[in-house]
């Protein structure tokens, strides 16, 4: 029988080393800010890719980036 469970989700210091090393130490704005511009830059690049995994790998990023900034505005 197939196991029904949730995988857990990733947070951003998993995929993001500049995150997990500079901006994870900053004051929560910087990191919102981080975030918002992240978001933005990720969004750009995947209506600019044709390469189905690499635009599966941004939007997992990009999901990820959306519940590190969620995380923080519900602080």
């Amino acid at each position: 029988m197939f196991s029904c469970y949730k995988i857990p989700k990733k947070n951003l210091t998993h995929f993001d080393n500049l995150y997990k090393d500079v901006i994870s130490k900053l004051p929560i704005e910087n990191r919102i800010k981080y975030c918002e511009s992240l978001i933005y830059r990720i969004s750009e690049d995947i209506s600019n890719s044709n390469n189905i995994l690499k635009k599966r790998k941004l939007k997992r990023l990009l999901n990820t980036a959306k519940n590190e900034l969620k995380k923080m505005n519900a602080l």
